[in-house]
């Protein structure tokens, strides 16, 4: 459904099921369900407002309903991530995991759907998905939260409720793509590491242009680790970010498969909750609720799907 459309939806919610195959799929329904039942049941949402986090919650239940399918089908096998990566508890030796980074300034619901999604999919090979705020100097990001707050809302929207599929690692301090990556994979002593790395269409041409060097890097760090390591990109297409071959092809002469995923979500983007203080983008946990109810109360929010530009 478009963002249009939805704006025109009266103020309800999805169905969601009994129950779910898996109990780990089970224990993350429930919990999802919670947060938004207490949204619903808040005195001071409006109709407008349960809209624009119902729209995520439909989403978020058909991710969770395709990551369902996924397990019971054999082809995503949940991993304790308690203690990750202090304690891997690898099946064979084998570590299946997805790495999503970016600036996240905030993380917030689309970010979350795109990793949900990225679970769901049967493009997927991944068990889990590592989320990394990254904290290197960016000339065109000079307003930058600062990384310490932007991890902290990650986590608030993911610890404790996306167990064992998402985890966020704190992993960014002073370090671009190329550093995480390459502090991740010498987490992995002694193992095979399957890593896929998602990033949107818009970061191709970035990734294409460094993948020598990247791959370089990634491969010397697995060597000295004793990883044995495999890497992937699977390309999520954004809006108005259309996929060059070239692009691909550059990736792939490196040995580095890539998937590209052509579904595309209509959502508000990080830029909607900082200029046009667009709150309900972000998964309202109970503490992101105490650090923004001031802001419903007193009507400083502005619905993303009734007022866009």
């Amino acid at each position: 459904m478009s963002l249009s459309n939805w704006s025109d939806t009266p103020c309800l919610r999805p169905k969601w099921p009994p129950r779910f195959f898996h109990p780990s799929v089970e224990a993350v329904g429930r919990k999802l369900k919670r947060i938004f039942d207490q949204n619903a049941n808040s005195e001071y949402f409006s109709c407008e407002e349960i809209r624009d986090y119902s729209y995520y919650e439909s989403l978020l239940l058909q991710g969770l309903e395709g990551i369902d399918r996924r397990i019971e089908r054999g082809s995503l096998i949940p991993m304790e991530l308690a203690d990750y990566p202090k304690i891997i508890r690898a099946d064979n030796g084998r570590v299946r995991a997805c790495i999503y980074i970016g600036s996240f300034d905030p993380f917030q619901l689309t970010h979350l759907m795109v990793v949900v999604r990225f679970l769901a999919s049967e493009l997927s090979n991944s068990d889990f998905v590592i989320v990394v705020p990254e904290a290197s100097p960016d000339p065109a990001k000079p307003l930058k939260t600062d990384y310490t707050f932007r991890l902290s809302i990650a986590k608030m929207q993911i610890e404790g409720i996306f167990d064992p599929f998402i985890k966020v690692l704190d992993l960014g301090v002073q370090a671009d793509t190329i550093e995480i990556v390459r502090r991740f994979i010498g987490m992995h002593s002694g193992l095979a590491l399957e890593l896929t790395h998602l990033i949107g269409s818009d970061v191709l041409p970035i990734a294409a242009r460094y993948i020598g060097q990247d791959m370089s890097t990634w491969k010397k760090e697995a060597k000295e680790s004793s990883v044995n390591y495999l890497h992937r990109i699977h390309v999520v297409q954004r809006a108005g970010a259309a996929v060059e071959p070239s692009y691909v092809e550059a990736i792939e002469h490196e040995g580095v498969n890539v998937v590209l995923d052509s579904s595309i979500v209509a959502a508000p983007s990080s830029t909607d909750f900082r200029t046009r203080q667009a709150f309900t983008i972000v998964l309202p946990t109970p503490s992101i609720r105490d650090k923004m109810e001031i802001m419903f109360r007193y009507h400083m929010h502005r619905s993303w799907s009734s007022d866009r530009e």
